[in-house]
C-alpha cells in the first residue's frame, strides 16, 4: 500500500507544485494550500462501499497539506448491503450518495456535478464499493461496465493532464 500511496501522491503533488512549497508525499508535512481536490466515494464500509480508513487517511493528509477538498459520490443504489459484523449480505437497500455522506459528514455532492475545470486532482479511495458501486468489476471482472459519471470524470481528468489518484482496488476503474 505504501508504494501505491507514494506513486499516487508523487503524481498528485508534482502537478500541484506550481503552488508554493508543494513537494514530497502527501503523508509528509508538505503544503498544498489552495489546491482543489475532488475525492470520489463509493458508499461507506469496506465490503460494500468506501474503505473508511483509506478515505480518512486521504482526507487527513489533504487537510494537513492545506488542500480544499470536495467529496462526490454517484446517486445510485448500492449493488448490495453487507452486514460488516457478520460479513454477510443484509436484506436492505442503500443509496451510495447517502452512505457516502457518513464519511463526508453530509458535505458530499452528486458525482454528476463534478467538473474537471473546478479541481486540480481527483482521488478514488479503495473499498469494494469501487468494484461494486462505481463499476461492475466485482461481478464481471475485466468485462465490467464503469459508472458513466466515473468514466466521464476519469476521461476528463486524463485529457486535462490532471492527477488521478486510485487507491487499493480503485485502479480497476
Amino acid at each position: 500500500m505504501f508504494a501505491a500511496r507514494s506513486a499516487v501522491c508523487k503524481s498528485l503533488l508534482s502537478f500541484l507544485r506550481p503552488r508554493p512549497v508543494c513537494v514530497g508525499l502527501i503523508h509528509s508535512s508538505s503544503h498544498c494550500r489552495g489546491a482543489n481536490v475532488a475525492v470520489v466515494l463509493s458508499g461507506c464500509g469496506v465490503y460494500d462501499g468506501t474503505e473508511i480508513h483509506e478515505a480518512s487517511a486521504i482526507l487527513v493528509h489533504l487537510s494537513r497539506g492545506g488542500a480544499d477538498v470536495q467529496m462526490y459520490a454517484p446517486d445510485v443504489a448500492q449493488m448490495h448491503v453487507i452486514d460488516h459484523c457478520k460479513g454477510e449480505p443484509a436484506e436492505e437497500t442503500r443509496n451510495v450518495l447517502s452512505e457516502s455522506a457518513r464519511i463526508a459528514r453530509g458535505n458530499v455532492k452528486d458525482l454528476a456535478q463534478l467538473s474537471v475545470q473546478h479541481h486540480d486532482a481527483v482521488i478514488f479511495p479503495g473499498g469494494f464499493g469501487a468494484a461494486k458501486n462505481l463499476s461492475t468489476f466485482a461481478v464481471d471482472g475485466t468485462d465490467c461496465i464503469v459508472n458513466k459519471d466515473v468514466e466521464r470524470v476519469l476521461k476528463d481528468f486524463h485529457k486535462a493532464g490532471k492527477p488521478i489518484g486510485l487507491c487499493c482496488i480503485s485502479p480497476v476503474l
